[in-house]
């Protein structure tokens, strides 16, 4: 006696070429909302940053001299 199994997916599966272009848009989009993030960033003064904790001197050139 044989059994006969069907598997039905309900995810669907997509060519490799399809895949590595949703990879492409997503990085895309993240470094595009990376970007804009540091440009707002770049916008605030001094004081604001020092008050949202961004460091004042760069600690690796601090360590770096001693």
């Amino acid at each position: 006696m044989a059994f006969l199994t069907l598997e039905h997916s309900s995810k669907p599966r997509h060519s490799s070429f399809a895949s590595a272009l949703f990879g492409l848009r997503a990085r895309a989009v993240a470094s595009w909302k990376r970007r804009r993030a540091e440009r707002a960033l770049e916008g605030l003064s001094y004081d604001t940053l020092k008050d949202i904790g961004f460091p004042s001197a760069d600690r690796t050139n601090i360590t770096s001299t001693r």
